[in-house]
Order: C-alpha cells, then sequence, then structure tokens
C-alpha cells in the first residue's frame, strides 16, 4: 500500500526545505510536476480568481473548494498543501473541512484565525478571533484527521492588525495546541522573520512563508528563508500571474493583427499541450478496448 500524501509531504520535509508550487487548475499542477516541483500548494486567492472570475473574499464555498482540489490532486501525484481557509465557520464545519480535503486528495491544508468577513492575508480590512476560539478549531482538526500524517498548518494573520507581540503569543499558543506548522502571513522585513522564529525555537515546529510577490512582504530566495527558520515555501500566484500576464499580452496581439502569427512564439504548440495531456496514450488505450 502507497504511503499518504500526508506522509510524503513529511518525508520531504524531513529532506530539506520544501517549495510549493502554487497551481490553479488541473492543468498547472501538470505543469509543476513535469518542470520538477517537490509539492504543490492551492491558494484560496487563486481558485477564488481563476475557477470564478472572484476576489479573495470568501465568497468561495467550501463545496467548491473541495471539488476545485480533488480536480488538482487528480492531475497530479504529488502532495499538495490546500488552503483551508477559516475551516468555513466553527468546530464543525472545521471538522468536515479536514474530512473533505483528506478526501479529496489533500496532504495537508492551514487554517486561519481570521474573523468574517475574512480577507486575502495581503489586504486591508481584516479581523481576527479570539486566541482561545483558534486553540479550538485547531483541537478540532488535529481530532478529525482519519490520517495521522495529514498535515495541519495553523496561520495567523494578526500582525496586521494587532501588531507583532499579539502575533507571537499566538504563534506560541497555536503551536502548544499541536500544529504542524506556523505561518504568519506578511511579515514585512527579515527582522520580523527572525524575531518570530527565535519566538517559537524552542516549540520546534517548521514555519511557513508566503512567497506571494505583493510587496508586503520582502522577496527572499529559499536559501534565505531557510537560514532564517522558514522550511516551507509557499508560490501561491506565480503561475496565475505569469499566465495573467501572457494570455494578456498574446490576445493584445491577436486582436490588433487579425491573426496569430504575431503571438504565435509566445504560444505552445498544439502538439506539446496534446503530449502533456497525454493525448497518445488515451488514444491507444481506447483503440486496444475497440479492437
Amino acid at each position: 500500500m502507497s504511503s499518504s500524501k500526508g506522509k510524503q509531504f513529511r518525508a520531504l520535509l524531513k529532506q530539506g526545505p520544501v517549495g510549493c508550487m502554487g497551481a490553479y487548475d488541473a492543468m498547472t499542477a501538470m505543469i509543476a510536476q513535469q518542470a520538477g516541483a517537490k509539492a504543490l500548494y492551492i491558494s484560496g486567492y487563486a481558485a477564488a480568481a481563476s475557477a470564478f472570475g472572484l476576489p479573495d473574499l470568501g465568497i468561495v464555498s467550501q463545496a467548491e473548494m473541495v471539488e476545485h482540489i480533488r480536480r488538482i490532486c487528480q492531475a497530479s501525484s504529488l502532495p499538495v498543501i490546500a488552503d483551508g481557509d477559516t475551516g468555513y465557520g466553527g468546530i464543525l464545519n472545521v471538522e468536515r473541512t479536514i474530512r473533505e480535503w483528506e478526501s479529496a486528495g489533500a496532504a495537508g491544508l492551514h487554517l486561519e484565525d481570521q474573523g468574517f468577513p475574512k480577507r486575502c492575508g495581503h489586504v486591508a480590512g481584516k479581523q481576527v478571533i479570539p486566541i482561545t476560539e483558534m486553540e479550538q478549531k485547531i483541537a478540532a482538526a488535529l481530532n478529525a484527521r482519519t490520517d495521522p500524517e495529514f498535515f495541519v498548518i495553523a496561520r495567523t494573520d494578526a500582525l496586521a492588525v494587532n501588531g507583532i507581540e499579539d502575533t507571537l503569543e499566538r504563534c506560541r499558543r497555536y503551536a502548544e495546541a499541536g500544529a504542524d506548522a506556523i505561518f504568519v502571513d506578511a511579515p514585512e522585513s527579515e527582522a520580523q522573520l527572525d524575531q518570530i522564529h527565535n519566538a517559537l525555537s524552542a516549540s520546534n515546529k517548521p514555519l511557513v512563508y508566503n512567497s506571494a510577490r505583493t510587496g508586503k512582504s520582502p522577496f527572499l530566495t529559499e536559501k534565505r528563508l531557510a537560514e532564517l527558520g522558514y522550511p516551507i515555501v509557499l508560490y501561491p500566484l506565480a503561475a496565475l500571474l505569469a499566465a495573467h500576464h501572457a494570455v494578456n499580452v498574446a490576445m493584445g496581439q491577436i486582436l490588433r493583427d487579425g491573426s496569430t502569427n504575431s503571438a504565435a512564439t509566445a504560444m505552445s504548440t498544439f502538439q506539446q499541450l496534446n503530449d502533456m495531456l497525454g493525448m497518445t496514450r488515451y488514444v491507444e488505450r481506447e483503440a486496444a478496448h475497440a479492437a
């Protein structure tokens, strides 16, 4: 029997820092795996934007998100960390989120301590729930796991709301509650990153860094982040932003010229796309059954 996705992710983490490439749909998951990614990340922002054309303001439902995760997990054999937002409500909602994310094929998730209305972590106007309420959510998440290796990350958005001291207290409490890793969203400097790491060093919990390139946090390499004590790096928007730019440019050229000729050099060929999708393999299987 093959090991669980959670166990695979934990094994990767023991080998060294893990960069989780953002996959906003099934095709980008396949591209990331073929490019050599070790793990994937499914962002709530990217899901809302790509699948629904919506901003990340908590509009996408739990049921919609889990089906999005399921499609991506089916397209790749890599372990996937998937955004779990606030758990979509209270304790019972958190329990269901854990079960659904596991069932969809995720290796783990992160739960955040935002209140409603929630916001993208790098957007103003956030609120956070009391520490004790988040501790209860973490306990519920851990107890709801059917796979004990399922990786539960506790995320705090308190830095922009309550400042660094409250953030550090939340980190310590969430680590004591049993979270597998701690994630402070939108730290603003290397000094803050170092302060967070020093406060959590006794807990021996891995720290998560969100490399979202929003301008809120410094742009650091995985090597530098590992030195600062952040072995898990998420790239939530890299593929989405690249696709947005590339499609904008290509469509502009096509509409300007009335043909695809000028945009052709910026596009993959039809054959390259079919090769990635395994078109020949599927056609051969169909032919074998027909024979």
